[in-house]
Order: C-alpha cells, then sequence, then structure tokens
C-alpha cells in the first residue's frame, strides 16, 4: 500500500495492463459441458462410459421422427428417410453428386476428416438391411439346395447305372432325385412364408412386408415390436440415432451437430404424411447448452455491472464512488484471464464464480476506500490497522469455500478453486490500485488538463443547473429522497 501510494501511476499501470491481457485472454475461453465436469476422471463410472463411447460411439444425436410410423415406413416416405440417414452418416459413394450439392450439408459430412458420425440407427437403415439380409439368405440357401439337388442327383445317376439300368431310366431317377430335395426347399420356403406372412421376396417399398417386419400385428390398429423399441418407441414416433465419434472436439460436435442439423431441414427429405423431425440427444443438450453460457455470462456481467454501478452511485457517499467497480472489473479480468491462461474451460461453475467475485471485490475495496477516508489519507495507518482486518475477512472467506474441495464433483471443484484465486486477486487489486487511485486523485493534475478544467468548468455548472434546478427535478428529488430515507430505516 506505502509502494501504491507513493507510485500511484506506476502502480495503477501495472493493475490495468494486467486487466487488459487478462481480458484479452478471457475472451478466447470456450464452453464446456462435457461429462467430465460432472464425474471425476479417475472414478469407475467415468472408465466404464469411455469404455462405453469408444466402442459404440459417444452418446447419440437423435432425429425423432414425430408423426404415425406407418406413414413412415409404409410409404415412399421411406426412401427419403433412407436418404437422411446415408445423407447424415457421411457415406457417399465415388462420383455421386451428393444431395444438396457440393456445398450442401451431406457433402460437407462426407467431406469431414475425421467423418463425425460412426454409426446410423435408423428405420430407413433397419428395413433396408433386413431386406438386403433375407434376400442374401434366401438367395444363398436357395443356391444351397440347388448343390444338393445336383449332387442327389449325380449320386442317383451313378447308383442307377451301377445297377445295370439304362441311361434314360438313370436320368429319371436323376431327374426324381433333384426334384425330391428342391421340392424339400419349397415346402420350407413356403412354410417359413405362411408363418411370417410372406407373400413374395422382400422389398423395402413392400408394405405388406415392412408391416409384418415392424409391428406387432398387421391386422393391430398400430402396436410396433418391442424389439424395436430403440427405432419405434410408439405408434407416434421413430428414431434415427447416429452416434458420434468420441474423440471429437468441443468444436467439431457442435460442427456436426449444426450440419445434422441443415441436413434435416433440406426440402429433399420432408415427408409427405406431416411427420415432423426433431434434432435432439445428448449431445445437441450440451452443445446447445456450451453456447448459452458464453450469451449468459456476457448478460450476466453486464447486469452485475449496472447493478453494482447504480447501487454504488445511490449508497457510497464518497469521492470515486465507482472506483470499487472499476477495481471489481480488473479482478474478474485477471482471475478469468489466468482461468484461460492454464487451458481450463468455462463451466457452468466457473460462471456462478462472476457474481460473487463481483461482490466480494467491491467489498473489499469499499472498505479500504472508506478507512482511507477515515483517516484522511494516512496509508500507513489503515494498512496497520485496517487491512489486516479486511485481509482476515478475506482468508476466512476463501476457507469457507476451500471446503468445496472435497466434493466428487470437478465441476463444484472448480468453483471453490476459481473463487478462492479470485479472492486473493481482487484483495490485491484494492490494496494496489485502490490506493493508487485515491493517491493520484490528490496529485495536482497536469497544466493541459487544468487549463480544459477551467474551460469547461462554468459549462458543466451551467448543465447541471439546468437538470437539477427545474420543478420536475425538485419534484423527484425530494420524493426520492424521503423514500430513500424511508426504505434505509426500514
Amino acid at each position: 500500500m506505502r509502494a501504491a501510494a507513493r507510485r500511484p501511476l506506476a502502480a495503477g499501470l501495472i493493475v490495468v495492463v494486467l486487466a487488459l491481457v487478462g481480458a484479452a485472454f478471457a475472451l478466447r475461453l470456450h464452453p464446456s459441458a462435457q461429462t467430465d465436469t460432472l464425474v471425476g476422471r479417475g472414478s469407475d463410472a467415468y472408465a466404464a462410459t469411455t469404455e462405453l463411447h469408444s466402442r459404440f460411439g459417444d452418446d447419440a444425436v437423435i432425429v425423432l421422427i414425430r408423426g404415425d410410423i406407418r406413414r413412415t415406413v409404409l410409404t415412399a416416405d421411406l426412401e427419403r428417410v433412407v436418404g437422411l440417414e446415408g445423407c447424415i452418416s457421411g457415406n457417399l459413394p465415388a462420383g455421386v453428386t451428393p444431395r444438396g450439392g457440393t456445398n450442401g450439408p451431406c457433402a460437407r459430412l462426407a467431406r469431414l476428416n475425421p467423418k463425425p458420425v460412426k454409426v446410423v440407427y435408423g428405420p430407413g437403415t433397419f428395413i433396408n438391411e433386413s431386406v438386403r439380409q433375407i434376400g442374401d439368405a434366401f438367395t444363398k440357401t436357395k443356391d444351397q439346395k440347388t448343390q444338393q439337388a445336383n449332387d442327389a442327383g449325380v449320386a442317383a445317376y451313378k447308383l442307377a447305372r451301377s445297377r445295370g439300368f439304362s441311361v434314360t431310366r438313370a436320368k429319371k431317377f436323376q431327374e426324381e432325385a433333384r426334384t425330391l430335395v428342391y421340392n424339400e426347399f419349397v415346402r420350407d420356403t413356403v412354410k417359413l412364408a405362411l408363418q411370417y406372412g410372406l407373400r413374395d421376396t422382400p422389398k423395402i417399398n413392400d408394405p405388406n412386408f415392412v408391416a409384418t417386419l415392424v409391428l406387432e400385428n398387421a391386422n393391430h390398429p398400430c402396436k410396433p415390436k418391442a424389439r424395436f423399441a430403440y427405432l419405434f418407441p410408439t405408434c407416434d414416433a421413430a428414431l434415427i440415432q447416429a452416434r458420434l465419434r468420441p474423440d471429437l472436439s468441443d468444436a467439431q460436435r457442435s460442427q456436426a451437430i449444426g450440419l445434422i442439423r441443415q441436413a434435416v431441414r433440406m426440402p429433399d427429405w420432408h415427408l409427405t404424411g406431416k411427420q415432423q423431425y426433431v434434432v435432439t440427444g445428448a449431445p445437441v443438450v450440451v452443445s446447445d447448452l456450451s453456447q448459452t453460457l458464453v450469451s449468459s455470462i456476457r448478460t450476466l456481467l453486464i447486469a452485475a455491472l449496472l447493478v453494482m454501478a447504480l447501487t454504488l452511485s445511490l449508497v457510497f457517499r464518497a469521492p470515486l464512488r465507482l472506483l470499487p467497480l472499476g477495481i471489481a472489473a480488473a479482478a474478474v479480468a485477471i482471475t478469468f484471464g489466468a482461468l484461460s491462461a492454464a487451458g481450463a474451460s468455462l463451466t457452468m461453475a466457473s460462471i456462478g464464480v462472476l457474481p460473487v467475485l463481483l461482490g466480494l471485490a467491491v467489498d473489499y475495496a469499499i472498505q479500504l476506500q472508506s478507512r482511507v477516508l477515515e483517516e484522511r489519507g494516512d496509508i500507513e495507518r489503515v494498512a496497520r490497522f485496517g487491512a489486516p482486518a479486511i485481509a482476515t475477512a478475506a482468508a476466512a472467506t476463501a476457507a469457507g469455500f476451500l471446503v468445496l474441495l472435497v466434493s466428487p464433483v470437478p465441476m463444484v471443484r472448480g468453483f471453490g478453486i476459481l473463487l478462492v484465486i479470485g479472492i486473493a486477486v481482487a484483495f490485491a487489486c484494492a490494496l494496489t490500485a485502490g490506493v493508487a487511485a485515491l493517491g493520484a486523485a490528490r496529485m495536482e493534475p497536469p497544466r493541459p488538463l487544468r487549463a480544459l478544467r477551467s474551460t469547461l468548468a462554468p459549462a458543466l455548472r451551467g448543465a447541471g443547473e439546468m437538470i437539477r434546478d427545474n420543478p420536475l427535478a425538485r419534484v423527484l428529488h425530494s420524493r426520492g429522497d424521503r423514500a430513500w430515507r424511508g426504505a434505509l430505516g426500514l
């Protein structure tokens, strides 16, 4: 405090420079609402979640298709859903121009490296894959039976010839053996078709097959099969799940979610049955929350500064009444700049530090400024008797917040650490910048400033009289003074 009083300009300049540098670093803070802010990295739950994501992808971005699933899967809308799922997956066949053009969301999702979507599960992919696998299985079984029939025919022919039958008779036995084996295949196929209600080879545009595949009973009004609840949870909802890569950064995840949203809005995938797409899921909520953190901290900072400025203007009856607010702003800038320099992220808890730190910093600055004014500028006496009491209060406050370090939630621990650091910075700024400002206020200004002040003084005095000395201002002042005193008395 003595050093700041002796060299107020140097001390004030140092704090201002640190505050500006801190503000520049603070503007680089990126928001984060990831799992590791809520669960410790060393916990079993975090390890299990990490292993799950590495094997199967991150939490899914869900595209909810809101509407009757029969309109979605039993009409031509199913082909549009298949196209949307292919667009989201980013798997673009070579030489094919994707829907939306080369600068559309489908093309951009395909060009990203690494591809953000690890796997897509959806009604279109599921039904299309079911058709393909059933068709492949049927073809494979048919080929096997054909080979078995040929082998049986050859064996029957050889046996007939070995027993002395003529070639014509042996060929007849050969054809009968082949027909017998093939008839077994036809019998088994008809049995399966009757069991599953199949009338023809499965096709994706066959409503009868799709209804049999998806619905519990094709004659029932609408009841999806329970085993497919991850795709058709109810009759009024179908889900497309796009699992993201677990190693994406916050920026890459936000970019992927933005492109998925753009893809969903493309006219190419609009459904004719009045169904609606809704993009949701844990990654979407986390991404939106991260963006909200940025806007909320700006709003919170502006609101806090305005409220503090108004309160100080009305309550703090002292010269330089807004000085504590300037000290608090410097402390906040330095603290959050240090947070950015340390490579940390902006979390919901660190935003909560902002109003608390502003209030504490203003309090320390007011206390020191009041002590200096009471002692008529005797910095030595304030440093011996006033500042230690404020330091004790700051230390007690810091100790109380250090208790948060025992919390198992990383976000809560970060809140405590950041606030303790902020308390130390705020107290140091009050000791230095506060004293420097008070010392500079008592210094005689340079001759150009004195000349400018003497030139502007009459104009400022006249403007003040015009504002204060009029009937409306006198009424407002009188009533406001009575209301203020009444509020203080209450």
